[in-house]
């Protein structure tokens, strides 16, 4: 489809900054000590560890991408943005009800906190691209190819080990108010909708791959994913790998470990990446990626139907849980309050979603 439905959220002309990455998540963890090993186990390098808080990084920067802090309960806790431009960190800055932290939330960057219409804090730094990013060191082994032999004489060597972690690639939130959560991230911080996936009767939008707009220096083709859901939560976070021999080292040493996997391997339509899920101790998926889109700012944003085979290429089948489409008390007293709260939400539409996620694509698979 290439005409974009009237309630579709669309690149902003004035955007409030533009925004150039995501920086980190922080989640609150009933049980920091499971979480910590297994997040080791995940690939990513602790560099804090204190006993109400532990902080990790990939190896593309020496800053920290998830925060793991002690809590009551397992939820998420914000999100971090880094902007390249001054001009738009004071502009920020500025905003009615913005919170200015000197001495950084979970580094010593400052940093403003926003609140997104979800109530979610949002903390954005001043970071420039020289402190940001380390070289990224290759690690990939020499491939033959049919007529061309790169690994002559040479037999592929073994080696257990946790994934390596390049960095933090994109996060996908579940909003009650879809509209209202999306046009805020384009508007205030200038991210592009890459793609828009739309219900199949009704036509509604209910999922909108975000990229960030740096003209003509090629962007992740989703850094943020904004989808309708019954609960304000996060639904997983993804981490780049180099290549498809880390996603199956990685995935071959947590199922060693006893974890338990989400999805994998296979290959997604919408960013083209090369993905395996996994669930960490509080059952939040985590996934593995290599090889995903890279979208400058002249990609047109693309419209389509939206199914359980449009989340894949090819892969292993979903399994039945992979989408969360339980009704808990848990997501009901959640809707309920959001009811209460006057939120523009729909029923007809979380109803219509619910019943496209259930359907298998691969009906004639026989287990």
């Amino acid at each position: 489809m290439k005409q974009i439905p009237s309630a579709c959220p669309v690149r902003s002309n004035h955007p409030l900054s533009k925004a150039s990455d995501i920086a980190y998540i922080r989640l609150g963890r009933k049980n920091l000590k499971s979480a910590f090993e297994y997040y080791q186990d995940f690939g990513l390098d602790p560099i804090e560890k204190k006993e109400d808080r532990i902080l990790f990084r990939g190896n593309s920067s020496d800053l920290p991408c998830w925060s793991l802090e002690k809590a009551d309960r397992d939820f998420l806790i914000g999100l971090g943005i880094y902007v390249n431009s001054s001009e738009d960190f004071e502009k920020l800055k500025a905003l009615p009800g913005a919170e200015f932290l000197q001495g950084g939330r979970i580094n010593s960057m400052p940093c403003v906190t926003l609140i997104d219409p979800s109530g979610l804090p949002v903390d954005v730094m001043y970071v420039s691209e020289e402190i940001k990013i380390n070289p990224v060191v290759h690690w990939g082994e020499l491939w033959n190819y049919p007529g061309e032999s790169r690994r002559a004489n040479l037999p592929r060597s073994y080696e257990s080990r946790p994934a390596r972690i390049i960095r933090l690639g994109h996060a996908v939130f579940l909003k009650q108010e879809f509209l209202k959560n999306a046009s805020w991230y384009c508007d205030t911080f200038g991210m592009i909708p890459s793609d828009i996936q739309i219900l199949p009767e009704s036509k509604e939008p209910v999922i909108v791959f975000l990229r960030f707009d740096q003209g003509e220096v090629l962007s992740d083709h989703h850094s943020i994913v904004i989808a309708s859901g019954i609960t304000d939560s996060l639904e997983h976070c993804a981490f780049e790998l180099e290549n498809l021999d880390e996603v199956a080292k990685g995935r071959e040493w947590l199922l060693g470990k006893g974890y338990r996997s989400g999805w994998g391997i296979g290959r997604h339509l919408l960013g083209s990446q090369i993905f395996d899920y996994h669930r960490d101790p509080s059952g939040m998926l985590v996934e593995h990626y290599t090889d995903g889109d890279k979208f400058d700012s002249t990609v047109p944003t693309g419209v389509h139907l939206i199914n359980r085979k449009s989340l894949y290429q090819w892969g292993e089948d979903m399994p039945k849980d992979f989408l969360d489409t339980k009704l808990s008390l848990r997501k009901l007293l959640e809707l309920w309050k959001g009811i209460l709260s006057k939120k523009r939400i729909s029923i007809s539409i979380l109803m219509e979603l619910k019943k496209v996620a259930e359907l298998s694509p691969r009906t004639w698979i026989k287990y």
